[in-house]
Formats: structure tokens, C-alpha cells, sequence
């Protein structure tokens, strides 16, 4: 998803282009994980990537919730916008598959009503394998939303207990890693504290971090920690995982990092934040059937490079020609609604 607002002041959060590239990255290890050999098996790259790309996906998820919340607490231009984001791809995804694979009912209610990571219809590994999180994402979504019902701006400030909540339910149930929301969750909300952080730190973090020694310590310790929280041998870290993926998160928007920031502000990376939340849509698909059968020279020298092309002409021609219809209509609908009181 591209919206990408950032770190700053005691009252607004501003934009931050490192932050597209964050998102490319989170992506790009995503397609790795589920289209390309990472390394023999034994070494299990390819699930330790997977679950890279999926807790930067859902910390730089929190961390634009609660944002967007703590700068426009009207809940319905928040769930308009965030409904009008994601839905509509699923709906023209789950056409494409009724379509193209005869897809039956029960899987395609269980995606449209976002229940799937609990009611796992069609989810082993096939082109809905990966769908859950958007059940997870959604039900974010509408806790934040009912919470600043009843507290307004102040919801924010539920996020660390519910992420603190959502850790220990992972450890009491021995969950390194979980599609069920409330085994989750921890990994979108500790995106959520980030937000919190940088809007009354964020001044001071921009100077800590100026100092390109602090920057290059804190990303090689925090990205060695988070790598290993990302395996199944990296035993209790892995409970920690959201918090450090929001501390690397945290460290490169704060950062002055030329030689980092050139390639995260890159024109390609933006490119590709700007196409991800299709890019995750379409790419199972793309793996799918006949795509993914064949000797190993087969699939991987000739099958696979098709399937990213195909992969990146489908995000491309759905963020420009069918997102863009539905976000176009959801600034419509929500522009004149009326301005927020100041946040305190």
C-alpha cells in the first residue's frame, strides 16, 4: 500500500521517501520468498524472507493507521478511504479467480468478509495462499476505528497495550509465527508505537541519527536481530520480531544516511511502492497451475521470469486503471467532511 505518511513534529507526521523504499523492500522479499530458491532447503531462506517482508509490511501498516488517525480522527473518512484501498482489488481478484479457476463460494466469502486467516478456505498454498493478512490488516482496521469512536484521537494510545496484549498471548501459546489476528497483530500495532515515537521523539531521533556512525551500528545490530527473529532457530526472538522491525523501520526515517536514502528515495523504489499492494495481490497467481510445474531448470530459468513480468504488468495495470478509479472516489466522498479539532 503506498500512502505513506511520516515522522516528525509533536502534532502532524509529515512524509518520508525513505519510507516507499521500506515498503519496496518489504515487497520485493515477499516475491523472493514465494517465487525464487533462497538457498538450500535446510537453510529455510525462503520462509525467513517471507517473514521479513510481511513484518515490514505490517509495521509501516501501523504506523500509517495510526497516523492517519492521530491527524483525522473522523472515522468515517478513515474507513472509507481504507475500505475503498483494499477491497475493491479483492473483489476483482476473487472475480478473476472465480473466472480463470472456477473458485467456489465458501472461499470467496471467506476473503470478501476478511474471516480467512480464522476460516482457512482454499488458503494451502494455492493463489490464495497468502491472503490472510489482509483479514488481519482489516480487522486493524475496525478495532482502531471503533476504539476512536469511543476516544477519539486518544485511541491511538491503546496501540502498545494491545500490542504488549498480542505478544504475550503469542508466548503463552508458543506462537512464533501465526496467521490468527490476535497472534498477529502485535506486528501492525508495534508499527503503531513507532507513529506514536516519532510524533513527539521524532525531532530528537533526526539528531541521534545524523551522526552516520549511530546509523550504520543501529541498522547492522538492529538488521542482524530482526534477521534472526525471522527464523525458526531464532527460538524466544522471535517474539521481538515486531519491535525490531519497527526500531529498523524507525532508524532509517530518521536517518541521514546519503548513501541509504539515494537507493530508498530511488525513482525505482517509489515505482515499486506505488505498485505493492498489487504486486502482493496478483504474484501467487502468477506461480500458479502450470506456472509452477516442471523440472527445477524449467520453473525457475524460464517459468519465473514470466511469472514477474506477468506479475508486474498486472499490479501496474490495476493500480493505475482500477485502484486509482476506487482512491479517486474515496477523496470525493470524504473531501468535504469536516476538519478535525487540533490534536492536544
Amino acid at each position: 500500500m503506498s500512502e505513506t505518511p511520516a515522522s516528525g513534529g509533536a502534532t502532524h507526521i509529515p512524509y518520508v521517501p525513505a519510507l516507499d523504499g521500506v515498503r519496496a523492500a518489504s515487497i520485493l522479499l515477499v516475491l523472493a520468498a514465494h517465487m525464487l530458491p533462497l538457498g538450500p532447503k535446510a537453510m529455510e531462506m525462503n520462509a525467513m524472507a517471507a517473514k521479513m517482508g510481511m513484518s515490514l509490511f505490517f509495521c509501516l501498516s501501523g504506523y500509517l493507521i495510526v497516523s492517519m488517525i492521530h491527524r483525522n480522527p473522523d472515522v468515517l473518512t478513515f474507513l472509507t478511504r481504507r475500505v475503498l484501498r483494499i477491497v475493491p482489488s479483492v473483489v476483482m481478484y476473487m472475480f478473476i479467480l472465480v473466472l480463470l479457476l472456477g473458485l467456489g463460494m465458501p472461499a470467496v466469502l471467506s476473503n470478501l468478509l476478511f474471516v480467512t486467516n480464522y476460516w482457512t478456505v482454499g488458503l494451502s498454498g494455492g493463489p490464495l495462499g497468502h491472503m490472510w493478512s489482509l483479514s488481519v490488516e482489516m480487522h486493524f482496521y475496525l478495532a482502531i476505528a471503533a476504539l476512536t469512536l469511543l476516544f477519539g484521537r486518544n485511541s491511538v494510545w491503546f496501540v502498545p497495550l494491545a500490542a504488549l496484549a498480542v505478544t504475550l498471548l503469542r508466548i503463552d501459546a508458543g506462537a512464533y509465527v501465526n496467521i490468527k489476528t490476535h497472534l498477529r497483530a502485535d506486528e501492525i500495532l508495534s508499527g503503531g508505537i513507532l507513529a506514536l515515537v516519532a510524533l513527539h521523539h521524532g525531532d530528537r531521533l533526526r539528531r541521534f541519527f545524523g551522526a552516520n556512525r549511530h546509523t550504520i551500528a543501529a541498522l547492522g545490530i538492529l538488521g542482524l536481530l530482526w534477521a534472526f527473529s525471522c527464523r525458526a532457530d531464532g527460538g524466544a526472538l522471535n517474539y521481538f520480531r515486531p519491535y525490531l522491525a519497527a526500531s529498523l523501520v524507525g532508524v532509517i526515517m530518521h536517518c541521514q544516511w546519503r548513501p541509504l536514502l539515494a537507493v530508498l528515495e530511488g525513482p525505482v523504489a517509489a515505482y515499486i511502492a506505488r505498485i505493492s499492494y498489487a504486486l502482493y495481490i496478483y504474484h501467487m497467481l502468477m506461480i500458479w497451475g502450470w506456472m509452477n510445474e516442471g523440472s527445477t531448470m524449467e520453473r525457475y530459468l524460464l517459468k519465473r521470469p514470466l511469472s514477474l513480468v506477468l506479475t508486474f504488468a498486472a499490479a501496474h495495470v490495476s493500480t493505475y486503471y482500477w485502484e486509482r478509479y476506487w482512491q479517486a472516489l474515496a477523496r470525493r466522498l470524504t473531501q468535504n467532511r469536516p476538519a478535525p479539532a487540533p490534536a492536544e
